[in-house]
């Protein structure tokens, strides 16, 4: 009985579990009184430095105390579900439209409204698009707009370390879905910044009713629409509603593992957030998640016109019609930076394979007399080229303007001769030379 008590819900931790997804903390919506200069400074001055506690890191042994069981549950149990409709539920035609069509919306709300609009503040939206995506951003049960955002924001503050939510160094799985099963007191994730969320009416009208709104929107109002519409009770129930929410889930959850694990990275690569266009697809924009985390606030996620980026495009033709505006774009000439950057480290390293011959503060140092001595009396077949000598003896039968030519300068400066007198020659037969030719400096 002791073994299977972990998984048995008591009332006490029902309370426990509310209490942590429901802070007593939420502040009161409303203008706080203005406040002079002087006491803004005090009460700035006065407030204790957050030093949060050293994060533990999950063992095996510590797995079980850290399980999130209410939540992981109701996790496990839809995933469970999904699979059963997957191999046992026929999904009709009109059903799998809907599954795609109320997807993409689920799908959208959180892209546009929970990522975009609230956890990075890219554009400012009216009133009736805000409330429509709290109402549907819960649809997929990717908890509330408050809850949601504050991990996304530790996420950003605290990337690829500990107090990251979802950080990928502890592994793919881990990142993708692990991280929402175990639970993690906010003390020891760090702080985020929430007073505007905790200031918004609407979103926190979503915090104190979600329970209800996402019940509604995520089973009854699918199993509704698929039954009354499109005669499809079962259906509209195990697709469009518990298979749809998982295969949302699945999807955003992609952003965590996939895009932090493969793609490039063209914009920075201080941590590992990755684009990757397939990835972008199948997140209706989210994949692009290198250019994301270097520019956070940017409303665009695929900056480029041909980055397949929906809710990009989505938030362009709300701007349109008046329903969002202030839509954020960072600098282009900030992000060709970035851009210009990751390509200036990209031919270090490749740079760093090629060999360019001595180094030229390894070159041995010759006089013109002692450069003469060594061609006249030792027979050596150098020349001299910009200060440099070249040992062209083994290069002579090979030279394309034939070898009398170059038999002609051995033991004379050929400067004028190699940059036009003569011929001007290329890149390539310059750095031929430095690599395989150039034996000493002429001082």
């Amino acid at each position: 009985m002791s073994a299977l008590s972990f998984y048995i819900p008591t009332w006490s931790g029902i309370k426990h579990y509310l209490s942590e997804i429901f802070p007593k903390e939420l502040m009161e919506v409303g203008e706080a009184p203005e406040k002079s200069a002087e006491e803004s400074k005090d009460e700035v001055l006065k407030k204790p430095v957050y030093k949060p506690k050293e994060v533990p890191k999950i063992t095996n042994k510590s797995i079980h105390s850290r399980w999130y069981w209410p939540f992981a549950s109701g996790i496990l149990m839809a995933e469970v579900v999904a699979v059963y409709a997957v191999l046992f539920v026929k999904l009709q035609r009109p059903t799998a439209a809907f599954v795609v069509l109320y997807g993409i919306l689920s799908g959208l709300c959180i892209t546009a409204g929970y990522h975009r609009l609230w956890a990075h503040r890219a554009y400012k939206a009216s009133w009736p698009l805000e409330v429509f995506l709290a109402v549907f951003g819960a649809s997929s049960i990717q908890g509330s707009i408050i809850w949601w955002v504050q991990n996304h924001r530790l996420h950003h503050r605290y990337t690829d370390t500990e107090r990251d939510p979802y950080n990928i160094k502890r592994g793919f799985w881990y990142a993708h879905h692990g991280w929402i099963l175990f639970r993690r007191k906010e003390d020891e994730l760090g702080y985020a910044d929430m007073t505007d969320l905790h200031a918004n009416p609407i979103v926190v009208w979503q915090y104190k009713y979600y329970f209800f709104i996402c019940g509604f929107t995520s089973l009854v109002l699918p199993t509704l629409l698929c039954g009354y519409f499109l005669g499809d009770w079962v259906g509209g129930f195990f697709w469009g509603a518990v298979a749809r929410l998982v295969g949302v889930q699945q999807i955003t959850f992609c952003v965590n593992s996939v895009a932090h694990t493969f793609g490039t990275q063209p914009y920075s690569d201080e941590q590992t957030p990755r684009d990757n266009w397939i990835t972008g697809i199948i997140t209706l924009g989210e994949g692009y998640h290198n250019f994301h985390h270097a520019f956070p606030n940017d409303y665009r996620n695929g900056v480029r016109w041909y980055d397949v980026d929906l809710t990009k495009w989505i938030l362009w033709g709300l701007e349109q019609v008046g329903l969002a505006h202030n839509l954020k774009r960072f600098p282009r000439n900030e992000i060709m930076k970035g851009r210009a950057a990751m390509k200036l480290k990209s031919a270090e390293r490749f740079a760093k394979r090629i060999d360019y011959g001595t180094p030229i503060d390894e070159l041995p140092m010759f006089t013109a007399s002692e450069f003469v001595a060594e061609v006249k009396e030792r027979g050596k077949k150098w020349l001299v080229i910009e200060g440099f000598i070249y040992n062209v003896e083994e290069f002579i039968k090979m030279h394309p303007g034939g070898p009398k030519l170059i038999k002609s300068g051995i033991g004379k400066d050929m400067t004028n001769a190699f940059n036009g007198g003569v011929y001007n020659h290329h890149y390539s037969a310059r750095n031929l030379m430095n690599s395989t030719m150039r034996v000493g400096k002429i001082i």
